[in-house]
C-alpha cells in the first residue's frame, strides 16, 4: 500500500505542476489518507497499558512509551507504509506550494502548506525513532531514555508473540 500510495502522491504532484488544477486532485488524495489514518490511528484507542502483566510485562516506563506511541507498537507495518506516504506528501507539498503561489493558486497552496502541520504530527507519532534521536541528539535526555528503551521493548513484543507458537509443540 505504501508505496503505491507514495508513487501516487508524486504522480499528482508532477501533474499539478502542468496543470494547476490538478492541485485539487492532489488534495483531495491528502485528504482522503488523513481521514483514513486518523480513523485508524483512533481505533487503536488511547487506554493506559498494563504494567507487569502476561504476556509482555512491561515496566512502567516501557508501559508509558508504548502508551505514547501506540499505533506504532500495534501495527508496526502500517505505521512504516503510512510514514512513507507521509514523506511523500510533506516533499511534494514543499515543492508544491512555492509553485501554486508563483501561479497564483493561493487557496490550494495555502491548504497544501497548512497541510504539513498534519504531516508533522503525524510523522511524530508514526515514526518515533527519527523524533526521539532529534530530540536526544539535542540533548532531551527523557528522550535519550526512550530510545535505550525502545529496542529491548521490540524484544519483550517479538518474544510475546513467538511464546504461544513454541508453546504448543
Amino acid at each position: 500500500m505504501g508505496a503505491y500510495a507514495s508513487v501516487a502522491v508524486l504522480l499528482l504532484c508532477g501533474f499539478s505542476f502542468l496543470g494547476t488544477e490538478v492541485s485539487w486532485a492532489y488534495l483531495a488524495a491528502l485528504a482522503l489518507f488523513e481521514l483514513w489514518l486518523m480513523r485508524r490511528v483512533a481505533s487503536v484507542g488511547k487506554a493506559p497499558v498494563a504494567v507487569e502483566e502476561p504476556p509482555y510485562r512491561f515496566s512502567a516506563e516501557e508501559a508509558g512509551l508504548v502508551a505514547r506511541y501506540r499505533f506504532y507498537f500495534t501495527c508496526p507495518d502500517v505505521a512504516r507504509q503510512a510514514t512513507s506516504v507521509l514523506a511523500a506528501l510533506g516533499l511534494t507539498s514543499l515543492a508544491l506550494v512555492p509553485w501554486l503561489i508563483y501561479k497564483l493558486e493561493l487557496v490550494q497552496a495555502l491548504l497544501i502548506g497548512a497541510n504539513l502541520f498534519v504531516v508533522a504530527r503525524y510523522t511524530k507519532e508514526l515514526a518515533p525513532v527519527m523524533t526521539l534521536r532529534v530530540r536526544a541528539h539535542q540533548g532531551d535526555r527523557a528522550a535519550l531514555r526512550m530510545l535505550e528503551l525502545h529496542d529491548s521493548l521490540w524484544k519483550k513484543i517479538r518474544e510475546a508473540v513467538l511464546q504461544p507458537a513454541s508453546d504448543s509443540h
